[in-house]
């Protein structure tokens, strides 16, 4: 197929990767130059929608939207929010006018909100709490009431944690294992929060299942299995061979007994697909890179 990627950031390289390795034909829309081979590339700000619209002429059957501030520290409440939900209807109508069969957008677990236990696309009630996460379910509303009269397929792709090579250094994950690499101290701001993390490999695993089987609007990418911070840390000490580490300080400073994990009965693993990844493997092929 002819798929259409907007988006050149940590989970984009990882489903381009994926789709390229099934022979589907790429095109990457993005402001930075992709270095990922047998794709093509157009170079461009999704925020001149003018010139974006043009990239359709080149007749994707799919587009993938993977385009949305994620920089650490900032995303949460930056304004800039609001320009990527407003992109999201503008590419929800200029698609419905095209031959365009399936658009996916990636959206966010943050979506949910708070939670006191599993979350499970299409049930659990959408609460966001930030300005990042309140956008996405504007973008989302938006674009389902766009869509609904046309043949067009629509899914929302929701993302839990998701790590893998190459992540931002402010990550926690590249941050742990900097700070175990180089015998730092360790602040884990919340020790009870339960945490749903994901490989890019395996997210970009269930992209391709998505594309390749018939599912509801609505979908959560994750393992179903949550962890700790203070469990995360103590999986990669044992694979860092981190020994007498200083001392790190653990605190509830933010969160507390907050889970935001994948439901097992949620559509895309009721559907057959699962991660491959624990988090000792996901953990391993990080560190191996």
């Amino acid at each position: 197929m002819k798929i259409l990627i907007i988006g050149n950031g940590f989970l984009a390289t990882s489903i381009v990767d994926n789709l390229v390795s099934e022979d589907h034909e790429i095109l990457i829309f993005s402001r930075t130059k992709s270095t990922r081979p047998k794709t093509q590339q157009v170079i461009g700000n999704i925020f001149d929608f003018d010139e974006f619209v043009k990239v359709l002429a080149w007749k994707p059957q799919v587009v993938i939207n993977t385009a949305w501030i994620t920089t650490p520290g900032v995303y949460r409440n930056d304004l800039s929010n609001i320009r990527y939900a407003e992109f999201v209807t503008n590419l929800t109508k200029a698609v419905v006018n095209t031959n365009v069969a399936h658009l996916v957008v990636l959206g966010t677990c943050a979506e949910y909100g708070l939670q006191i236990g599993p979350s499970t696309a299409g049930i659990t009630k959408l609460s966001p709490t930030t300005l990042y996460a309140q956008q996405k379910v504007i973008a989302l509303n938006s674009a389902k009431d766009l869509i609904k009269e046309s043949d067009i397929r629509f899914t929302w792709a929701r993302i839990f944690y998701p790590y893998g090579p190459n992540q931002d250094p402010n990550r926690l994950i590249p941050r742990l294992i900097h700070s175990l690499r180089n015998r730092e101290s360790i602040v884990l701001d919340d020790i009870s929060s339960i945490y749903d993390w994901i490989t890019t490999r395996d997210i970009a695993s269930a992209i391709s299942w998505i594309l390749g089987n018939r599912l509801p609007t609505e979908i959560d990418i994750g393992t179903s299995f949550g962890v700790t911070n203070l469990e995360l840390l103590t999986t990669l000490e044992k694979l860092v061979g981190a020994t007498n580490q200083p001392h790190s300080q653990l605190r509830h400073s933010y969160g507390l007994n907050e889970v935001f994990v994948t439901a097992k009965n949620s559509p895309l693993l009721k559907s057959g697909w699962s991660a491959k990844d624990s988090l000792n493997s996901g953990l391993e092929w990080v560190l191996d890179q």
